[in-house]
């Protein structure tokens, strides 16, 4: 290593400690609920649950397969998992879960993924994230918990830079796929990619790229690299392989982040980047001694090489049109028409965040998208789009929130619908979106398909649960969902039915590939043979229309068999990429089943109570040996530290935070800080109080006929102290491509500030100021503020700088009920993103107003008691260089990037991406020592670098912007600062 290295090395592990890794884990509040939830808590020995009284049944599900899997969970650790709180949220419809600190907790999102596998939603959750509670027990061990002891649960966080994240991760998915009959990790489209490239992930030397993503091509998760590693470690080296690298590291604390390759080579002789290159050889190997057979599918829409490009969900209109969604790095999702005799495709709609596949009955077009609550973002719901023929604009069904599938009928539509008490339900509706039927599934059986056949006239679902998955029948007269076939571990996805068949995707063979299912006789067929996998199989006009997978991504392609060759599918599928290995000895979730008398003994062991919000709060977590203000650090990443101690608290629901702090430095003194946000309501509603620092003082000062200043004569030092509130209600217009968002906000503070006390000023006969000196000061300073702001933004691409199109719109007053010889202050505030003039290139322009008004008429060249805004101040300028006087601004900034060097120092540093903005400010104002109408001029010009990285191997997810700007103000030297733009 040399010396530049070795100085690396030491220093950045030591500054990212508690910025990086930990704060991701620390500080993130997971977002409010509605306020109409009614909370239960189950206590039980190792965990306790919280739901919202309406899901006390996947609560007690939950409880149920904690406790199945509690014996085996801890596999080749040498700790048990922590004893830690769940949160389930059922109001969200993005599937997902997460284990977090600050306070520890793991929280699950109930709603099953609609693009889920053979294994019931929650049994995935248990397995997945109770395992990451086993991690961090063993991880809490040695310096980490006696850091834990002395500092809270932000202390303990620390012990996560002793296990990387693609390891953490990975070795959750290899318990998940342990803990399954045919999982997550053996799923094909898991290592569907990594396939596909080949000997290219081993070409480089350095294999950061693997780890922290690019934005020149696709790269695969750290899930998908992650397992793949982990599963190799386990089989070469031994179950016990991280629970000994892991005890090393934290033993060894003073090693960091390097603690990992230390032990790897030490008791191994390996390390993160040896190890990457032998399970991938490994794979890579073992694929190409079992070749896959060529491409059935007639290619439609050839992909470029340099832009990876996804179809998704093909669908005939007629003879010559089909429709698709479509997606690549240089352009957001969106759906677009082909025709299928020459491949030509047009723009047919913009689409957001797409939740489930379209369909279409010739005419209309029908998908769903996430969409966010107005009020409460943890409200996540899933809505219902059309597009009319001859539009190109969507629009939203009114009525149902929580719909997937929507599916067109004869005369009507219907869908599959989630309810949070764990329900899945088919509703059908008339020709308006107006329901008509309800009809009912069993008991958590999880919809994962819906389809109308013309020919049998019925709907048919998809249906996962206890069994596996499974086609089946919905009879509409009597409401009686009828199986087709029995359940088994192997995953079907994107059900299309059409002249009496079902057609979807399936895993039968080992490879995703298109199958038919006869209902009538109860036969099945493969309809494509691929090298990679075929999905979403659409019938029309004597077609079958599937998406193929190579490097370049999904295309769209034609099977030329529609008849397809039969197969019977067994209980799993048939193991075709996924080298052999030995299992581990855990339990099998899928085996585990929920009974009445499971739920008869955990309600007598484990009652219900209620978890009343409004008490708790405040829940006191960890503390700091240092002065901050937490908001600031994570959000504005202005840390600001002191000499000093922070109380942190969070509560368990995510509602409520706050902080106490107490600080010293050699220009405040000391200085006792607090403040609290509550957005459990809302209306996110905020206090905070001060005491300590120099006290305020707004004074007069005025310019004398010789070119000095005379200043009215400060008051007596004396501590500062404060206290305010304020009250925010952010509405949400999400409307998928666009996304608006309203802002409404009032605030108010009082401090003992002094404020000259104008009323006592006497005049001279000419005008002047006869008694500055004697005029002394008011104390107490109110200060009222206004607020309504105003955004709209489009969907950007992978690769773009900013969002191609926006605006922002901010318009505040502020005043001081209590004064009136104190100015109001009136501030305006516009900005606006345009793309640039090459691809990926963002031009953005603000401008910005602000002026007092009413207070008391000094003469001129005494400067009006007020307020500032500090809302676009030339770059390299101050407040203090400025007068709230008809001050107007404006600044330009051109950015885009300058080239994607994707290298760095192994294992340390990773460049993505390097950008360069340039930017120009000017500004203007009428100073109180002007002439009458005499203004002063301000320019700046200059430009910023920013570097797009990813610091010890971290994941896409984690990439930083590190900032260094450099601006040349017209009145002052150059500036030069740098700033980072933290991922959370």
């Amino acid at each position: 290593m040399t010396s530049l290295r070795r100085i690396i090395a030491i220093i950045l592990p030591l500054c990212l400690l508690l910025g990086m890794q930990s704060a991701r884990a620390q500080y993130y509040s997971w977002g409010a609920d509605a306020p109409s939830l009614r909370w239960q808590r189950i206590s039980a020995e190792r965990v306790q649950i919280l739901y919202p009284d309406t899901a006390a049944a996947p609560a007690r599900r939950t409880l149920r397969y904690v406790e199945a899997v509690g014996p085996s969970i801890g596999h080749g650790f040498s700790h048990p998992p922590l004893r830690i709180p769940f949160v389930l949220r059922t109001e969200n419809f993005r599937s997902n879960g997460l284990v977090m600190w600050m306070p520890k907790r793991i929280e699950f999102l109930t709603t099953p993924d609609a693009s889920g596998y053979s294994m019931p939603w929650l049994k995935q959750l248990v397995a997945h994230e109770y395992r990451h509670a086993v991690q961090y027990n063993n991880l809490n061990r040695g310096l980490i918990r006696i850091l834990g002891g002395l500092l809270g649960q932000q202390g303990a966080t620390v012990g996560l830079l002793f296990m990387p994240l693609w390891a953490l991760e990975g070795d959750a998915v290899m318990f998940e796929t342990e803990a399954s009959s045919y999982g997550r990790g053996l799923q094909p489209r898991f290592t569907l990619e990594y396939r596909a490239l080949g000997d290219e992930v081993l070409r480089r030397r350095n294999c950061d790229k693997w780890f922290c993503g690019s934005y020149r091509e696709y790269v695969p998760d750290h899930y998908q690299m992650g397992y793949q590693m982990v599963r190799y470690a386990y089989s070469r080296y031994g179950d016990g392989f991280w629970d000994r690298t892991v005890r090393y590291g934290v033993r060894n604390a003073y090693l960091l982040t390097f603690s990992t390759s230390i032990a790897m080579r030490k008791f191994y002789g390996t390390g993160e980047g040896r190890l990457f290159r032998e399970a991938f050889a490994a794979l890579n190997d073992y694929w190409k001694a079992h070749p896959a057979p060529e491409d059935s599918g007639i290619t439609l829409t050839p992909l470029p090489e340099d832009n990876y490009t996804e179809y998704a969900h093909p669908l005939p209109l007629d003879d010559t049109t089909l429709v698709a969604l479509k997606t690549d790095l240089d352009r957001p999702m969106r759906l677009v028409e082909i025709d299928t005799r020459t491949g030509e495709e047009r723009l047919r709609a913009r689409v957001g965040s797409v939740s489930s596949r379209p369909a279409t009955d010739g005419r209309r077009i029908w998908w769903s998208e996430y969409r966010r609550s107005l009020l409460f973002r943890e409200r996540v719901g899933s809505r219902i789009c059309r597009l009319d023929p001859g539009s190109r604009r969507p629009r939203t069904m009114k009525g149902p929130r929580n719909a997937l599938y929507p599916t067109p009928l004869p005369e009507g539509v219907a869908w599959a619908e989630y309810t949070p008490d764990g329900r899945y339900g088919v509703v059908v509706a008339d020709s308006l979106g107006k329901a008509v039927r309800r009809y009912a599934v069993a008991p958590f059986a999880e919809i994962h398909g819906l389809a109308w056949d013309d020919a049998t006239r019925a709907i048919y679902l998809l249906l996962t649960d206890d069994e596996g998955m499974h086609p089946a029948r919905l009879d509409t007269a009597t409401g009686e969902v009828t199986a087709l076939a029995p359940g088994a571990y192997i995953t079907l996805s994107d059900l299309r039915a059409g002249g009496g068949r079902l057609y979807f995707g399936s895993i039968a063979s080992g490879r995703d590939e298109a199958h038919a299912f006869d209902p009538a006789t109860g036969r099945q067929s493969r309809l494509s043979r691929s090298r990679y996998g075929s999905f979403s199989p659409a019938p029309g006009s004597g077609a079958l229309w599937t998406v193929t997978y190579d490097r370049r991504g999904y295309r769209i392609t034609r099977q030329p068999d529609p008849a397809g060759e039969p197969i019977a599918p067994g209980p799993v599928p048939d193991d075709a990429v996924n080298p052999p290995y030995r299992r581990w000895q855990t339990i099998n979730l899928d085996t585990v089943r929920y009974t009445p008398s499971d739920s008869a003994r955990l309600h007598d062991l484990y009652p219900a109570r209620r978890y009343r919000k409004g008490t708790r709060l405040l829940r006191l977590h960890s503390w700091a040996p240092v002065s901050f203000d937490p908001f600031d650090a994570l959000e504005e990443f202005d840390p600001h530290l002191t000499w000093g101690a922070t109380l942190l608290s969070q509560n368990l629901l995510s509602t409520t935070e706050a902080f106490a702090t107490w600080g010293w430095s050699r220009q405040e003194g000391h200085l006792v800080r607090g403040r609290i946000r509550c957005s459990g309501l809302g209306v996110v509603l905020a206090a905070d109080a001060s005491y300590g620092g120099r006290r305020m003082v707004y004074s007069l000062a005025r310019r004398l006929d010789d070119g000095s200043i005379e200043r009215q004569p400060l008051p007596p030092a004396a501590k500062y102290w404060s206290a305010g509130a304020s009250a925010t209600l952010p509405l949400l217009f999400d409307r998928g491509y666009h996304v608006r968002q309203l802002s409404l906000s009032a605030g108010w503070n009082y401090s003992n500030g002094m404020v000259a006390d104008l009323q006592r000023l006497r005049y001279t006969p000419e005008g002047a100021i006869a008694n500055l000196s004697e005029i002394g000061y008011r104390p107490g300073l109110h200060k009222l503020s206004f607020g309504i702001a105003f955004s709209d933004a489009v969907q950007a691409a992978r690769r773009d700088v900013a969002t191609p199109w926006g605006y922002l719109l901010h318009a505040g007053y502020q005043l001081n009920p209590a004064n009136r010889d104190f100015s109001d202050l009136v501030s305006l505030y516009a900005r606006l993103y345009t793309p640039g003039f090459f691809r990926h290139n963002s031009l953005s322009a603000a401008v910005a107003y602000q002026t007092s008004v009413g207070g008391y008429r000094l003469p001129s060249g005494v400067r009006p008691l007020g307020y500032k805004s500090t809302r676009l101040l030339p770059r390299g300028y101050d407040s203090s260089d400025i007068e709230s006087n008809r001050y107007a601004a404006a600044s330009i900034d051109y950015q885009f990037p300058l080239c994607y060097p994707e290298g760095g120092i192994g294992g340390i540093v990773y460049f993505k991406r390097i950008r360069l903005n340039l930017g120009a400010d000017c500004a203007s104002f009428r100073p109180a020592a002007a002439p009458r109408g005499g203004r002063t001029a301000l320019f700046s010009f200059g430009g910023d670098i920013l570097l797009d990285l990813n610091f010890l191997r971290m994941p896409a997810a984690s990439t930083t912007t590190l900032k260094l700007s450099l601006y040349k103000p017209d009145r002052k030297k150059c500036r030069f600062g740098v700033g980072v733009d933290m991922p959370f």
